[in-house]
């Protein structure tokens, strides 16, 4: 073996090349099984949202329910809603589903108090900015006793980035619902720890415009995994190289 290649510079060059292949290689398979997770997890919403609606589960149920195996199963419930508590969450970009309307405008949140004496938000749907106030849609507003059904959902991701809701006007960005509940004055014993979104055919006069529900999740993880594949090759490639190098000009010195 040649002194050159015996120098400390060349032996900490290769552990640190090594160290790093493997380093890179660990973030490519975790993103392999990344994908593998979130592919059951989309045939899994598949699956939950073509199925039957359940009862919409109540208070002995709560401490049950996760996100990860409960978000967007079809729920039914019968009762009334509080139309006097309601919250108004901007809905910017409006995602067409084939209803009439388009542009800027809110979510309606509502109080919905069950035939069985506990509360549940429920998102009405959509309206145009111009009607957000109740006063403006009176005929909008369901009276007695009705039943619904949609889709639970569970609280948005929020981050130190996320907007704030401004509370005076009643202007909404992410929806949390211990939040919500408390700016509606809602018990929290008494009120579900998720809200349902309902389907598009239960508006009033086609208000607000149910069926406004996103399904989708974002799906980089092959992506990203090929990416630190790829500099893992390339790695290979230039400390090999460098290498050779090495070994070869000692030789002919």
């Amino acid at each position: 073996m040649s002194k050159a290649v015996r120098k400390p510079s060349f032996w900490i060059f290769t552990l640190f090349a090594i160290l790093v292949f493997v380093f890179l290689v660990s973030l490519g398979n975790w993103q392999m099984h990344r994908l593998a997770w979130k592919q059951d997890l989309v045939a899994a919403v598949d699956a939950r949202v073509g199925s039957d609606a359940i009862p919409a589960p109540g208070p002995t149920d709560w401490s049950q329910l996760t996100r990860k195996d409960h978000v967007y199963t079809p729920v039914k419930a019968n009762g009334q809603y509080d139309h006097d508590k309601e919250v108004h969450v901007w809905f910017g970009l409006k995602n067409p589903q084939g209803g009439p309307l388009f542009g800027p405008g809110y979510m309606i949140l509502t109080k919905f108090t069950t035939a069985d004496g506990w509360n549940v938000i429920v998102n009405r749907g959509f309206v145009p900015q111009g009607i957000k106030s109740p006063s403006n849609r009176a005929r909008t507003l369901v009276d007695g006793e009705v039943k619904i059904e949609g889709l639970m959902r569970f609280d948005e991701p929020k981050s130190w980035l996320s907007p704030l809701p401004d509370k005076t006007k009643n202007v909404w960005i992410v929806r949390e619902v211990a939040e919500m509940a408390e700016f509606l004055g809602l018990d929290p014993a008494r009120t579900a720890p998720y809200w349902i979104d309902l389907t598009r055919d239960q508006g009033i006069n086609g208000l607000p415009q149910g069926g406004e529900t996103r399904i989708s999740f974002t799906n980089n993880h092959l992506q990203y995994a090929l990416t630190w594949y790829g500099l893992a090759a390339v790695l290979v490639f230039v400390a090999g190289a460098w290498l050779i190098r090495q070994v070869r000009g000692q030789e002919e010195a």
